[in-house]
């Protein structure tokens, strides 16, 4: 069985980490057993922890430690770990491939078995199911965070939890309001959603870049504010002022 090199070995994860620390594919000894640097008791347990499947968000809540700082230290801790041991992992790689165990390895190296599992797979993928994660979804959307910003709190794709919310795995409520979607709603110009806005008759949004309202909040306004209807469009306007604006604008002046 053909002999591997360290890039070959490790996990690709390790692969930016390791390259900026100016290890070569195949180092030597010498080069692969860098002298390391000290790592905080905390984060030590925090790779042991992560390593048997805890996401870095229960980690980050329970070790009073920041999530992306967290994140981070683990990155950089794991080679540093490692360090006298990286000229052994292609070793690891090929004595796993002939059926020794973790365990067994860990005990040939004298190396912490988890290390040798991080080294050659990366961290283990928690994989939440939608049922895992629906009740926290639900307040991070509800305390205004963006899709994106919820995926990187559960620690999923943000593709996955936006498919989940397209099946219904997950609520997002109550819906968020572009300004195109209350335009399109309302029958509006684009020139009377700015009139609206600099007049405070459209409230400030409810958060986003680009900026975003909860539906509940128009829908308030649908039934107290916007009570005028253009005869011509059907658009609903907040006075017959508006309505008189908006048909000059949209409909031309009356014949």
């Amino acid at each position: 069985m053909a002999r591997y090199t360290l890039w070959e070995a490790v996990a690709p994860c390790w692969h930016d980490v390791l390259f900026r620390t100016g290890m070569p594919a195949d180092p030597s000894p010498q080069q692969a057993s860098p002298r390391g640097w000290a790592v905080r008791p905390d984060v030590v347990e925090a790779i042991a922890r992560r390593a048997a499947g805890e996401t870095v968000s229960a980690l980050a809540a329970d070790l009073g430690i920041d999530r992306r700082n967290l994140s981070g230290r683990l990155t950089t801790a794991v080679p540093a770990l490692l360090a006298p041991w990286l000229h052994d992992v292609p070793a690891w790689r090929l004595g796993r491939e002939q059926g020794h165990s973790l365990g067994e390895l860990a005990e040939l190296y004298e190396v912490p078995e988890h290390l040798i599992g991080v080294a050659l797979d990366g961290w283990p993928d928690p994989s939440p199911s939608p049922e895992d994660v629906a009740a926290e979804v639900l307040q991070l959307w509800r305390d205004g965070a963006d899709l994106d910003g919820i995926a990187a709190q559960i620690e999923v794709p943000p593709a996955r939890l936006r498919r989940w919310a397209q099946e219904g795995s997950v609520r997002l409520t109550p819906a968020r309001l572009r300004t195109s979607e209350i335009v399109e709603r309302f029958g509006w110009s684009h020139h009377m959603a700015a009139l609206y806005r600099d007049s405070g008759v459209l409230p400030a949004p409810d958060g986003g870049k680009p900026p975003w309202w909860w539906s509940t909040t128009i829908a308030r306004l649908e039934r107290g504010t916007f009570t005028h209807q253009c005869e011509e469009c059907g658009a609903r306007l907040a006075s017959a002022k508006g309505v008189a604006i908006h048909r000059g604008r949209v409909h031309g002046p009356a014949v």
